[in-house]
């Protein structure tokens, strides 16, 4: 029987995986692991044929073990289980893993992943003689990892040796992520050009490997765009004749899409290749002069931006931001709108925003200066690259943009992502104690609502009230119910209190909610689907960080040994349904004032 690999340091999700995937025990088998090391330890022993895995658990995470199985065990696939919410992030986390879930866990999909990733277990192997658009369309269903090479070399020779040989049979290699061209080798030609020509191919022989290093992405366009380019091509030219060098709009895409992911060096070689034969290009001038950081070349490239398109808003505006410019030492580039600063400048002098290069700065933030559409417009670029790619530096940017414009929940969403990544990458260090800091003045720069109208007037004392993790004043009570009827008058019974709901239509989704937040109280049902009230309550009782929070027990049955079975399984209080509003809100009431330390009942009530 093949084994399944669990590993988290939530005792309450091994529990939870355990008890939904029963039914498939005649399939795999779930064998557990609550750290890194331990997992490693039995990946080394053998037999583990896929790895589930969580991104942040003590003493390392599963950052560092996806590059560890991807290094040693490669034929290992893996499959990522987090809570991060960033969706445009979840499909990629650099090819390490085939699929990515978001904590609460959906059983049957997990399951689904599961067989899918048994199934295809990458091993090296020879796919036939077919078009390769045929087999990067198979490769593409089945979200497949993996190096496709290309190739006359016959059945039983060995590729690998072709290629080491450069054997003229060897045609290149296509680099595919999840089903997605990333990158492609071709003679000369790599990236796209190589991509289009592998594509136009048939007839040719295609093997298949699993990729052992990470793939550096050079392809940013969907496989579609690709085939439909390729047969373009192939209908316009010989195959054999190979173009000279990239086409011009390939250099000045290139060069943009560089700038907006801040790598101004690599963009400025490939935009002053394009302007060298595009000297009317007011596009190729404009992103030209974002890429460069001296004030001459800077306003020169700007000039011929000017002479192209007089009235191009966006070259007007960096004309002024040149002509704002009064600094003379070294110039960087603004991350948010491309203004040229002095180097040690805490503030853009256009956007008016904070780059966080020095994160004490940060209490002089203010947001009612910051120029919001701009910054948003930064945003939104840095959400085009971080739709295609993990990018610690855009996640940073996103987060300080997002501290600019006063919004500390969405801020903490790109920190909390780049954290663990800065921690286990050795040349992001410099970012790890800057994220750090910023956290913590975040967290500490929350103050309640106070009555003091001098306070209400100080922008400082302003700030968001709320972080991601905390709650509201009013208590948080879970209630868990599988019937919908039952759970809304529940729901606006406490409401009406002034009591914070969240629900639970079943055991599983119960615990995915305890795994997420920590209510003050839990409302249980004891008749559940999937897992009934009493193994719920068990699991939180066994559990150090919920097993203090008090529980009412709820039934339809009023019979004696539901209520022994009640005090049995450490519940706080019993309520037999159907119930009056207040005698539900007596009970919870209650139950929250003795914080659940002892057995309580709710007056029986005479049969109507």
């Amino acid at each position: 029987m093949k084994k399944v690999l669990l590993v988290d340091d939530d005792e309450m999700i091994h529990e939870i995986v355990e008890s939904t995937l029963g039914d498939y025990k005649k399939i795999f088998q779930i064998v557990h692991a609550y750290d890194i090391k331990e997992a490693a330890r039995q990946i080394e022993r053998g037999g583990i044929s896929l790895v589930i895995t969580d991104l942040v658990m003590p003493g390392g995470d599963g950052f560092q073990l996806l590059s560890y199985i991807q290094e040693k065990h490669p034929e290992i696939p893996r499959i990522v289980i987090t809570s991060y919410d960033l969706p445009e992030l979840k499909t990629r986390l650099m090819g390490k893993a085939f699929q990515i879930f978001k904590k609460p866990l959906a059983s049957e999909e997990l399951a689904d992943a599961i067989i899918r990733g048994l199934k295809t277990q990458q091993k090296k192997g020879d796919l036939g003689k077919f078009s390769v658009v045929g087999i990067v369309q198979l490769m593409e269903t089945e979200e497949t990892t993996c190096r496709l090479d290309v190739h006359n070399c016959g059945e039983h020779q060995d590729i690998d040796h072709c290629i080491e040989n450069k054997c003229p049979e060897y045609k290149g290699s296509l680099f595919l992520v999840q089903g997605k061209i990333y990158d492609a080798l071709c003679g000369k030609l790599i990236g796209e050009e190589a991509v289009l020509k592998l594509l136009s191919m048939e007839g040719v022989q295609v093997s298949s490997c699993t990729l052992k290093d990470d793939v550096v992405r050079r392809v940013h366009k969907s496989n579609q765009n690709l085939l439909i380019n390729a047969m373009i091509q192939k209908d316009n030219q010989c195959d054999d004749v190979e173009p000279e060098g990239p086409p011009q709009q390939q250099l000045l895409d290139e060069g943009i899409e560089l700038c907006k992911r801040l790598e101004l060096n690599k963009a400025q070689k490939k935009l002053m290749a394009f302007v060298r034969d595009n000297r009317k290009s007011a596009q190729g001038w404009l992103w030209l002069s974002r890429s460069l950081t001296d004030l001459p070349k800077i306003k020169k490239a700007l000039g011929e931006a000017y002479k192209c398109s007089p009235k191009e808003p966006h070259i007007l505006e960096d004309v002024e931001k040149a002509r704002l410019f009064k600094g003379s030492e070294k110039i960087i580039r603004c991350p948010f709108c491309f203004a040229p600063m002095e180097q040690h400048a805490v503030f853009c002098p256009y956007c008016r925003a904070n780059a966080l290069s020095d994160s004490s700065t940060l209490s002089k933030i203010d947001p009612y200066k910051v120029e919001r559409k701009m910054v948003l417009e930064a945003v939104a670029r840095f959400e085009q690259v971080l739709a295609d790619e993990v990018n610690p530096r855009l996640l940073y940017y996103a987060g300080a943009a997002y501290l600019n414009l006063n919004d500390y929940d969405k801020a903490l969403t790109y920190f909390d992502l780049l954290l663990p990544i800065v921690q286990v990458d050795t040349t992001l260090q410099k970012f790890s104690g800057q994220v750090r800091e910023i956290v913590e003045y975040i967290a500490s720069s929350q103050r309640p609502e106070t009555g003091n109208d001098e306070t209400k007037d100080s922008w400082h004392e302003q700030k968001v009230k709320r972080l991601i993790t905390n709650r509201s004043n009013s208590k948080t009570i879970l209630v868990v119910e599988d019937s919908p009827t039952t759970r809304k008058v529940i729901k606006m019974t406490l409401t009406s209190s002034d009591f914070r709901v969240i629900e639970a239509a079943d055991g599983v989704e119960a615990l995915s909610r305890l795994n997420e937040e920590r209510p003050d109280l839990v409302l249980l049902d004891i008749m559940l689907p999937k897992i009934d009230g009493y193994r719920v309550l068990s699991i939180l009782k066994k559990n150090n960080d919920t097993k203090d929070i008090p529980v009412i027990m709820l039934t339809s049955k009023n019979r004696i040994i539901d209520k022994v079975k009640g005090r049995l399984s450490a519940a706080s209080a019993y309520l037999t349904k159907p119930f009056k509003p207040a005698e539900l809100i007596d009970i919870v009431n209650s139950t929250i004032v003795k914080g659940g330390t002892k057995i309580e009942q709710a007056p029986e009530r005479a049969s109507e």
